[in-house]
């Protein structure tokens, strides 16, 4: 057994992770992410939801973002993208702004896309291709990855490591390293 509960405890703020093996029976939110690889039976709320191959959720969700790999029942809102994996299965009245399906994902029930959102995403791409053409002649901006890398070869005696998720996994934490003492930076 550990030494205290702080061992337990994600490094990431506004995090609730549900356990294989927890089953939680009511209302919970968190203004960031919740991972469920347990079971929750109620109402779940946050920004992101991603449930795992053996979590289950039983009960209105609502979120922005939303990756399951296993499987939520009743009623589902997501506002922008939800992901469903090979693995996952929703069920219900779904309502979302897009959706992606990987082969094997299974998805019955009532689907609406949020008109909203699809009548908003057109004038945003629109809007994003005359900022690109506006800025090609201006020197590349460094992206999150390359200042971290930067942070690192700058510490003191150019010691350090860094550790990224693969390119193209959902968000994740990069975890790096230096002068001995472990640090977070979002993903």
């Amino acid at each position: 057994m550990a030494k205290n509960a702080m061992d337990f405890r994600p490094e990431e703020e506004n995090v609730a992770y549900i356990g294989a093996g927890v089953t939680l029976k009511g209302e919970i939110s968190a203004s960031d992410l919740i991972i469920v690889d347990g079971a929750i039976e109620g109402d779940v709320s946050a920004r992101v939801i991603q449930v795992g191959q053996g979590g289950v959720i039983r009960g209105k969700v609502s979120a922005t973002e939303a990756d399951v790999s296993g499987w939520i029942s009743d009623h589902i809102e997501i506002k922008q993208l939800l992901v469903v994996r090979a693995t996952g299965r929703v069920e219900g009245k779904i309502t979302y702004g897009e959706i992606e399906l990987e082969k094997g994902a299974v998805i019955a029930g009532e689907l609406t896309a949020i008109d909203d959102y699809r009548a908003a995403k057109p004038a945003a791409a629109a809007k994003s291709a005359a900022e690109r053409l506006e800025i090609a002649g201006a020197p590349p901006k460094p992206s999150s990855i390359d200042r971290i890398n930067e942070a690192v070869r700058g510490a003191k005696g150019g010691k350090g490591a860094l550790y990224l998720a693969a390119e193209g996994e959902a968000k994740r934490v990069a975890t790096r390293t230096l002068l001995g003492r472990k640090t977070s930076a979002g993903g």
